[in-house]
């Protein structure tokens, strides 16, 4: 038995005014979203939602809106994520949020040297050990935590660790999909859209949205193909989302993941804001125009469906 359900996971932007300050009334019709197109899990300041970025005042203030605006919907469970060089501010933060009413989380390493085996057993007990009540999804981001953990790793991390329920696993070769899925592990494994598909037809697999918000018919056409184990289907939709990831490799290189997330929300909410934080930079009005033109051309339908 699975310790997470199986799902869609998504995640929730973070939408800045022009000074800066958090502009809640487009968070809100941003959750409601994500919401209304059925997805259950939805999560709050991974890397696409600048949670490495907020104070601890700004942190709160969008965790309590995060919550009053999923807490009435049926079957959501709300997910916040927790970055930081300080194990005691991720304590405290997850002590504050789950004050609020959230009692799921997604943790990370720190990224500041990368753990050790050892270290990173010691990490995940000191703060999943002090909330036995609270379930924890692992960020397994290799890329910025230089620690990236493997199926064997979790082997080990689940009989010691009983409320560590799910992986957000990104950037997955063949080798790593078959190394987690074919491990009896409780956890649920979440994939982006890339790999997804494969992981679906080798077991129980969840999946991870990002060129997702682009269209959440063809999201959900693709989860469902996955657990049906449908190879053509699964097979055909993998092909229009790996088109979509090339014309995704003509943006501007080099920007914070959420520069992309945020563009991609902005094809169902127009006026959804594309700066980031400072000092980061989003993706400008001219290159959304010029990738949305290249979508439509190489999936028309995508956008008629939208």
């Amino acid at each position: 038995m699975k310790r997470y359900p199986r799902g869609i996971m998504a995640t929730a932007c973070i939408p800045w005014t022009e000074d800066y300050c958090f502009d809640e009334q487009m968070f809100r019709q941003e959750v409601d979203l994500l919401c209304d197109n059925g997805l259950k899990n939805i999560y709050l300041y991974g890397t696409a939602g600048e949670g490495y970025s907020v104070s601890n005042t700004q942190y709160l203030e969008i965790v309590k809106a995060f919550y009053e605006e999923t807490r009435c919907r049926q079957g959501v469970r709300p997910m916040v994520g927790v970055i930081s060089l300080s194990p005691d501010e991720i304590l405290r933060r997850i002590d504050c949020a789950a004050a609020a009413g959230i009692r799921d989380f997604q943790i990370s390493f720190p990224a500041w040297g990368a753990v050790g085996d050892s270290e990173a057993l010691t990490f995940l007990h000191y703060i999943c050990d002090r909330f036995p009540e609270l379930s924890f999804m692992h960020y397994n981001n290799g890329l910025r935590s230089r620690k990236k953990l493997g199926g064997k790793d979790y082997e080990r991390i689940c009989r010691e660790i009983p409320n560590l329920v799910a992986v957000k696993h990104t950037a997955a070769t063949v080798y790593e999909i078959l190394d987690l899925m074919e491990r009896d592990l409780p956890l649920q494994i979440f994939f982006l859209e890339e790999a997804y598909g494969y992981a679906s037809l080798t077991g129980e697999a969840s999946l991870l949205i990002s060129l997702g918000n682009i269209n959440y018919r063809r999201t959900q056409e693709y989860y469902q193909a996955g657990v049906e184990q449908d190879t053509g289907k699964v097979i055909r939709l993998a092909g229009e989302f790996h088109r979509c990831l090339e014309l995704v490799g003509r943006l501007p290189a080099g920007k914070m993941d959420g520069a992309y997330d945020k563009l991609f929300v902005k094809f169902s909410l127009p006026d959804f804001p594309q700066r980031l934080y400072p000092p980061y930079e989003g993706i400008s009005d001219e290159e959304y125009e010029i990738f949305r033109a290249e979508v439509a051309a190489a999936l028309p339908h995508w956008l008629e469906e939208i």
